[in-house]
């Protein structure tokens, strides 16, 4: 009998049937994963927050959501999420699981496929106290800041790094449809100007996406998956 993915029972044997979507099955199988590969669909519960890393051009933040789709290949021969690294651990991006809005978002802040990455840390949960031109002040999570891409003093950079009281030229989002969405809604767009007021702790834990779906393979891989990308992998009990 073959079921999707996020109806597929926890800590049993699973073959890989097939994946709907070659865009999706072409990324998994970047990362190894064919039809008939076994698999584990593991019953873990996952706090995903932005990380700090490093890597060609500097440091960079990533939001949680992005830490979940981000396959890093660590140099003890380890596979597992970006979100699951800790400080000082360095690697190599293997793949992603995300789609083309990810990979261009990573191609800005300098991570693509084996492009060397060392982990920092994982970071509070904070404010950004933004100032918008005849729209007056809103506040911003971590993750959200992490997304707003410009130009800021002569220099290309997230808006996690803009300096307080300067001028924030908002030249892209970095992320998908959902991300824009989100941020126009708080009127955050293109060309609009942004000034930092201040960053504080931040009042309400947000706790942002559901837990993903995580799945472990023979060799070791563990992945964390999206329900969406869950409903389009079938697979069987072994």
């Amino acid at each position: 009998m073959y079921l999707t993915l996020i109806n597929a029972p926890f800590e049993r044997p699973l073959l890989l049937d097939r994946v709907v979507g070659s865009s999706l099955a072409l990324r998994l199988r970047h990362m190894g994963i064919f039809e008939g590969t076994e698999l584990i669909r593991l019953k873990e519960d996952v706090k995903l927050q932005p990380v700090t890393v490093r890597g060609p051009k500097g440091n960079a933040v990533i939001g949680g959501g992005m830490t979940s789709k981000i396959v890093v290949h660590l140099d003890d021969g380890r596979k597992f999420p970006l979100a699951e690294m800790k400080p000082d651990e360095t690697g190599h991006i293997e793949g992603l699981t995300g789609g083309s809005a990810l990979s261009a978002a990573l191609k800005i802040l300098g991570f693509e496929n084996n492009e060397r990455v060392t982990f920092i840390r994982k970071l509070p949960p904070m404010e950004y106290v933004v100032f918008i031109e005849k729209k007056g002040k809103i506040r911003l999570t971590e993750s959200m800041a992490s997304k707003i891409w410009g130009e800021s003093e002569g220099e290309m950079l997230q808006f996690n790094y803009a300096r307080k009281g300067k001028q924030f030229f908002v030249k892209s989002i970095l992320g998908g449809q959902n991300a824009c969405n989100m941020l126009s809604s708080r009127g955050i767009e293109p060309e609009i100007v942004l000034v930092l007021e201040g960053i504080t702790p931040a009042r309400t834990l947000h706790m942002g996406k559901r837990n993903p779906v995580i799945i472990s393979t023979k060799d070791g891989l563990r992945l964390f998956l999206e329900e969406k990308d869950c409903n389009q992998i079938f697979v069987k009990e072994k």
